[in-house]
């Protein structure tokens, strides 16, 4: 009844099999540097941005200085903004860096980011889409085709038809509020994406022909040896200066490679020759005055090397271990706004404090009490081993993380816990990674990342595009691997040292479901005219069928050996739809021709050694 897979299908897995194998071989391509610039200034109903215009023609003349091929785009309405973005996306080449700037007015509604034509009236919600685009259309068509992909957004500007909108709209107050910007989260291994003003900010037009933002990045992004991510820092400290405060540029990276605007390496500094009055008959040397080499703060360097890791991974995970591990400084000022772009500060406030941290990782006073005694056994006196920390137990683990070269918080951390050798809960519940597949540089993790069940998973699955996180003390991975046999999963998990996902109650397959659905990419969908129906298959799990099974529901087990407990079989399967539907997938269908792209698949069928899916799921124990 099902799609089977062909030879092609066979083909595929093969050469997946060769990459999993092959050592990272592939060279950075030396593409175009390319830009779309816009400026909007001359709007109809909106009213006029005086610097707009002014800020991205300047914007444009510097990106031309630093290389870059530049279309710019001045004061267009929905359509000719729309054009402009079509044509540009075209020219971008899989090696390319494509940048895109916008100078005009910008707005969010219901958590999505619209950019504004000259011509908008946005009477109604039901006009954004026809008179603005999308923000994440735009960052989604650049990621699919360049190697790197930077947005520059000085779009945060106040917009009276977005203050009219948030008042008509019904429920404004419950998520559809339209000033400034919203928060966003990238897709790609290779974005960059700027914006003028923190989520919610209304960004300053300014008043001497530019805008603070804007000034900012033409000023220091192009400094010689400074990588886009350092450069941006200064452009905050700027307009911070700037504003009084008022208005904070927030980055949003996740990018792999490092990008330079101007020269990767400062020009050395040449002092020139003392002319001193001597005799012709006397040779002359150069006097070269004594060179002041500046003290080195060790911390702020570990502290702006973790900072550039960070930027690359670009996850909450990532950056709360960032600002736990450095928590003063402008980096650790950084890294806290760069957390605010992608987390609640609910969220944020509630779970990642010292002590809440302590709290998840030493549940109860035999752990605690372990601490004091591993203190005391070290020479710092913690007081009486009572499982209570008190102010000498504090001290006492000040004083420890001070010698061990770690922040003297005074709390327990996971760093802490290891170098006293103490066994924590070290294993947070939840989604680790960006919720869509990317391929992690586990050189970018170490430092920051704790688990070493991740750091030796994502080695293994270097070549891949994952999504990981944790449940109940096991590390789950959804591997994206293109279409693939069941025969080949399992030699990517026996190689990995894992195994496919083994599931034992409705919670886990809820959270194993959650690691995939958000990424179409994990699935392979079709209509299968013999059954009319539109399925859509999910990745591998360990799943099997003996072959004397009494079929079609007996004999199944898990690949690790575990009985089958719990089940969650979409309707009417499994149904042995031919000889050999002995292995388990997630999978749902839909009648008829339809789209299945909305389907959110936590469901199972049994399939066969010739059929082909997108992915797979390995657990770690």
């Amino acid at each position: 009844m099902r799609w089977r897979a062909n030879l092609t299908t066979w083909l595929l897995s093969a050469a997946l099999m060769v990459l999993f194998t092959m050592g990272n071989a592939f060279a950075e391509g030396n593409g175009k540097r390319l830009a779309l610039v816009v400026g909007m200034s001359n709007y109809v109903l909106a009213g006029t941005l005086p610097n707009a215009s002014r800020d991205a023609e300047a914007f444009n003349t510097f990106l031309k200085d630093q290389g870059f091929e530049t279309n710019l785009v001045l004061n267009a309405d929905r359509r000719g903004l729309a054009g402009a973005l079509s044509n540009f996306s075209r020219k971008i080449g899989p090696d390319d860096t494509a940048l895109f700037y916008y100078a005009g007015h910008g707005m969010q509604l219901h958590g999505e980011n619209f950019l504004v034509g000259t011509d908008a009236k946005l009477e109604s919600e039901f006009d954004v889409p026809a008179e603005t685009v999308a923000l994440s259309e735009i960052i989604g068509a650049m990621e699919k085709r360049a190697r790197i992909s930077m947005v520059f957004l000085d779009a945060c500007r106040n917009n009276p038809l977005a203050e009219r909108l948030t008042r008509e709209v019904e429920g404004a107050t419950r998520g559809a509020a339209t000033r400034g910007l919203a928060p966003i989260e990238t897709q790609g291994g290779g974005t960059l994406v700027a914006f003028a003003a923190a989520p919610g900010q209304v960004a300053a037009d300014g008043t001497d022909g530019h805008s603070p933002f804007t000034r900012a990045l033409i000023a220091n992004l192009s400094g010689a040896g400074l990588e886009v991510g350092t450069a941006f820092k200064r452009v905050v400290r700027d307009v911070r200066k700037e504003t009084q405060g008022k208005q904070q540029p927030q980055i949003l990276s996740s990018l792999s490679l490092e990008f330079y605007f101007g020269p990767e390496t400062a020009a050395p500094q040449t002092t020139p020759a003392v002319q001193t009055a001597m005799p012709q008959t006397a040779a002359v040397q150069p006097v070269q005055p004594a060179l002041t080499v500046p003290a080195m703060d060790p911390e702020a360097l570990e502290a702006e090397k973790d900072f550039k890791k960070a930027l690359k991974i670009g996850t909450a995970r990532i950056w709360h271990f960032f600002v736990e591990k450095h928590r003063t400084g402008e980096y650790a000022d950084l890294g806290r706004q760069a957390l605010a772009q992608i987390e609640p500060a609910a969220v944020r406030n509630q779970s990642h404090l010292p002590q809440s941290v302590e709290a998840r990782l030493l549940p109860d006073k035999d752990k605690r009490r372990n601490v004091q005694v591993a203190l005391a056994s070290r020479g710092f006196a913690a007081g009486t081993a009572d499982g209570v920390f008190g102010g000498q137990t504090r001290e006492a683990i000040k004083r420890f993380q001070s010698t061990n070269q770690q922040p003297a918080s005074g709390f327990i951390t996971e760093r802490t816990a290891e170098a006293l050798g103490i066994k924590v809960n070290d294993r947070a519940e939840g989604i680790y990674s960006s919720p869509k597949a990317r391929r992690y540089d586990v050189a970018n993790l170490e430092g920051l990342e704790t688990d070493q069940t991740v750091l030796r998973a994502l080695t293994c699955l270097r070549h891949f595009e994952t999504v990981y996180g944790v449940f109940e003390g096991h590390l789950y991975v959804a591997v994206r691997t293109g279409i693939i046999l069941a025969v080949y999963a399992r030699g990517i998990a026996g190689g990995c040292g894992a195994h496919l996902a083994s599931i034992s109650s409705q919670e886990e397959n809820a959270f194993v479901a959650s690691l995939f659905n958000a990424d179409q990419t994990f699935f392979n969908t079709g209509y299968d005219p013999s059954g009319n129906v539109s399925y859509k298959m999910g990745p591998w799990i360990g799943l099997t069928q003996d072959p004397q099974g009494k079929e079609p529901r007996g004999g199944w087990r898990w690949d690790t050996g575990a009985p089958l407990t719990y089940t969650k079989w979409f309707q009417d399967m499994p149904n042995e739809g031919k000889k050999g539907d002995d292995i388990g997938m997630y999978y749902a269908h839909r009648n008829g021709r339809a789209d299945t792209k909305s389907v959110y698949v936590d469901s199972w069928d049994d399939m066969g050694p010739t059929d082909g899916t997108g992915g797979l799921i390995l657990e770690f124990e």
